[in-house]
């Protein structure tokens, strides 16, 4: 057999592997009749190749556009942090000064200072922490349960129920206020962490979603071998399914950490004293009460954000394979 050309370039030449082989993927690196080149794939025996300086021609625009594409879709969202940053940093004077100026020098703690003393900061962060850390165990325990269970137990009716839950995302929050708040307040909860922290344990449609999709992309003979080894569903859950779920927990972790942080509805409706407040009530009262002392404001909405960056840059990367990973599978 003869080498044939290609119309969008490269060749067609003869393949070392037997015929109706498909996917052999490498690079054969020799330089011969058409030069430098690059077997893609070997197909019924014919290996496709193509010179490897077209391919890195091809892909060189692309490459020279993605920093710029992404440094331009960043800057909409670092720019009003960047100035936050840079304003409850800034001394007095310097936060008052016309024209303003944009970096503060030096850079001062005197406005965190002044927030700390007006407020108790550390009582709200530890109540926030409380509340956000019981919500996290919460959502992660009781929508991978569920989650499990959708993606593996052989129930009859699975796919109608599995669709209802999904369609539940629908509802607004706001037209379960009044009636969750006369459940709470007939239950003696108001005044209290508990309807901030007990819903969680129904799970969430978004987060029983993603674990089932999780699941679902798992390989299926890993819960049937466990079945045959005499482990019930909630072993294969908790010593299988679990330990394999990391990327999936760290991402349902986040967010259900970052939902129960900024939260500021349910503590206005359920919270009394003062001194159970959250970050975000205390931020909202401590706003409503110093008016005039915006510098103070900056500094404790400068505190109150950055537990919630932080647990994003460190869970970055296992956020994106949870996501990834729960995609759509029938």
């Amino acid at each position: 057999m003869s080498e044939r050309v290609l119309p969008g370039g490269g060749s067609l030449v003869p393949g070392e592997s037997g015929a109706g082989s498909v996917g052999s993927v490498g690079a054969v690196g020799s330089v011969g009749a058409i030069g430098l080149v690059g077997a893609v794939a070997t197909v019924d025996g014919w290996s496709i190749v193509r010179p490897v300086g077209e391919a890195r021609s091809r892909r060189g625009p692309l490459r020279a556009v993605r920093p710029l594409v992404a440094v331009l879709a960043v800057v909409p969202f670092a720019v009003p942090f960047l100035w936050l940053v840079a304003s409850a940093l800034k001394p007095v004077g310097q936060f008052y000064a016309f024209p303003p100026t944009i970096l503060p020098d030096p850079p001062s703690l005197e406005n965190l200072a002044g927030a700390v003393a007006l407020v108790d900061v550390p009582r709200l962060l530890a109540n926030s922490t409380l509340i956000a850390v019981l919500s996290v165990a919460a959502t992660v325990l009781s929508a991978s349960l569920v989650g499990f269970a959708f993606a593996t137990l052989p129930a009859r009716g699975r796919r109608p129920l599995f669709v209802v839950l999904i369609a539940t995302i629908l509802v607004p929050p706001s037209a379960t206020l009044i009636p969750q708040f006369i459940l709470f307040s007939r239950l003696g909860w108001v005044g209290s962490y508990l309807p901030l922290i007990v819903p969680h344990l129904c799970g969430s449609a978004f987060f029983v979603f993603l674990f089932r999709q999780w699941f679902r992309n798992q390989p299926a003979n890993l819960f049937e071998s466990a079945e045959l080894d005499g482990a019930n569903p909630l072993q294969a859950w908790w010593h299988i399914a679990m330990p394999m779920a990391k990327p999936a927990i760290a991402a349902v972790a986040v967010f259900a950490f970052v939902g129960s942080w900024n939260d500021f509805l349910g503590p206005l409706l359920y919270l009394r004293s003062p001194d159970s407040f959250t970050i975000s009530l205390g931020l909202a009262a401590f706003q409503g009460t110093y008016v005039n002392q915006l510098h103070f404001t900056l500094a404790l909405s400068l505190v109150a954000l950055l537990p919630v960056v932080a647990v994003f840059a460190v869970a970055q990367r296992w956020i994106v394979q949870g996501v990834a990973a729960g995609g759509w599978r029938g």
